[in-house]
């Protein structure tokens, strides 16, 4: 009699058993049916996404595609970085699309529009075209929040005057195969110009560098110009040659100041210039006479 429990505690794990059993069949063919239903349904093909539509349409060049790029981000602000993008692709494929002077000022004006102060403004927008090419690029008054045009070749005056760079900014490898104008440019960080190549001239005159700067091993053939540059950090100028004039004229360097082994050509006038910290010019060479 006190066993007489067993055979229903038995009965009833059988049982159990025997429920999960099917269940677990059950859900196997649920597989199976679902399996099947994919590979004999007919191909669907997926909408594309608005975003997508938008982006081919500007890569295209359609017409009225940057109001709908517009249209898309005021919805969309987490977009406008991705819009910044791509407005610098449509730039930098400029030259593929033989130089379609039109359609490359009517981006650029965009691009210009939502990076400056004002209606339509985009604040902390990085600037990212490393390796791109870039014509007549004209980006003067602009508030980007960082830059990296690394390695990027210029093609005519890069126009870079009165801007204002919340992060760091590199050109670091750049070439400018025409004038460079930076002047009045205020950089918040860093400041990297080390290994760029400016064919015409460097105009530099009154650019504030809060961070370090840096044009170690840079070619400026024609006049380099940071008359009343001010450079807060220290400033590295290591094997840079300069072809033309080099002007300092008011020049303050808030820290170290490196001329080590730069090859000055033409004309050199640090007159006024003050340095905060150190100046060095091992081994640096001198063309012309030297005021002071």
């Amino acid at each position: 009699m006190v066993l007489s429990w067993l055979p229903w505690v038995v009965a009833a794990a059988l049982a159990a058993v025997a429920v999960a059993r099917q269940v677990r069949m059950s859900e196997h063919d649920t597989l199976l049916d679902e399996h099947a239903r994919r590979r004999t349904a007919p191909d669907r093909v997926s909408t594309p996404t608005a975003w997508r539509r938008v982006t081919r349409d500007v890569l295209d060049g359609a017409p009225r595609a940057l109001d709908r790029l517009d249209a898309h981000v005021a919805q969309r602000p987490d977009r406008r970085q991705d819009a910044v993008d791509l407005l610098l692709i449509c730039l930098r494929s400029g030259v593929a699309r033989g130089l379609n002077a039109a359609w490359r000022t009517e981006v650029q004006d965009r691009l210009r529009a939502h990076l400056s102060p004002g209606p339509g403004f985009w604040p902390g927008m990085a600037l990212r075209a490393a390796g791109a090419t870039l014509v007549e690029l004209d980006l003067s008054g602009c508030r980007p929040g960082s830059i990296d045009l690394t390695g990027a070749v210029f093609l005519g005056d890069a126009r870079l005057r009165a801007m204002t760079v919340t992060g760091p900014a590199t050109f670091a490898q750049a070439r400018f195969l025409r004038h460079a104008d930076l002047a009045d440019t205020l950089f918040t960080a860093d400041a990297d110009l080390t290994g760029a190549v400016l064919t015409g001239n460097a105009v530099l005159r009154g650019v504030r560098v809060a961070g370090a700067t840096s044009l170690a091993g840079a070619r400026v053939s024609g006049r380099a110009d940071l008359s009343g540059a001010e450079l807060t950090g220290p400033a590295d100028f290591t094997g840079a040659r300069f072809g033309g004039r080099a002007l300092f004229t008011g020049t303050t360097f808030g820290h170290d100041a490196r001329f080590d082994r730069v090859w000055f050509r033409g004309r050199t006038d640090v007159t006024s210039a003050l340095v905060g910290d150190t100046a060095s010019f091992t081994d640096a060479r001198f063309g012309r006479r030297v005021p002071r």
